[in-house]
């Protein structure tokens, strides 16, 4: 019962993040991210993925900080990419279980220097590696949310750059 509703979770964090890729700024793509980063914390932790739970928990407050760069000193800090790598490699480390384990760390990693870029049309383009990361761990660890938003993310990855990243004829 417990995986189940887990799963359920899961889905619904799905639909928040494939939303995410269809903003136009940079600020509510973090911020979709965030909140589907929270609910799949909760997902991992009831399926018992505990590197792809302390991977979205860190993540979620990851997003919170860059979409609120511009505002102090403290979310402005210009080695925040840097911090939340380690941060990543040594939880990823602390709970490591196989590995599989290794491919939520690379794709954390990666996308704390993607998402600390601004730009969504970068943002889009180099999310697609994360999210191939993210399938290969998710198969092992059988959750169905996480491998059916990985296949749904990178779908709206490429609808969002067809659609808003480029150029038009004139």
């Amino acid at each position: 019962m417990v995986e189940t509703i887990g799963q359920i979770i899961g889905f619904v964090a799905m639909a928040i993040i494939v939303f995410s890729y269809q903003q136009k700024t940079h600020k509510n793509i973090l911020a979709f991210q965030m909140v589907s980063g929270l609910l799949f914390t909760l997902h991992f932790l009831l399926i018992g993925a505990y590197t792809g739970c302390i991977s979205n928990f860190i993540g979620a407050l990851r997003s919170l900080i860059y979409a609120n760069r511009g505002k102090n000193k403290f979310t402005d800090f210009k080695l925040w990419p840097v911090v939340f790598s380690v941060v990543f490699t040594v939880s990823g480390i602390m709970t490591w279980d196989n590995i599989f384990s290794v491919f939520p760390i690379i794709a954390m990693v990666v996308s704390s220097v993607v998402l600390w870029i601004d730009s969504p049309k970068i943002n889009r383009a180099l999310s697609m590696p994360t999210s191939a990361c993210w399938l290969i761990y998710n198969i092992p660890n059988r959750s169905f949310a996480g491998i059916a938003t990985e296949i749904f993310v990178l779908t709206s990855i490429v609808i969002g750059m067809l659609r808003l990243d480029r150029r038009k004829k004139q």
